[in-house]
């Protein structure tokens, strides 16, 4: 398998149904993996913080 560097600074996205890399965008993309059509309102955009406990 080779490895491609990423020329962007953003994170790859993702499918929902397989969590292979999606090609296009960045209103529609493909999954090659099972072959869909995924839009980019059925993506997950948020960046969650992992929660800090205070002691």
């Amino acid at each position: 398998m080779k490895i491609v560097a990423h020329p962007s600074p953003w994170p790859f996205a993702c499918c929902p149904r397989c969590k292979a890399r999606l090609d296009g965008g960045p209103v529609q993309y493909f999954c090659a993996r099972c072959r869909r059509t995924v839009f980019a309102a059925e993506l997950d955009h948020e960046t969650h913080a992992p929660l800090r406990r205070t002691a």
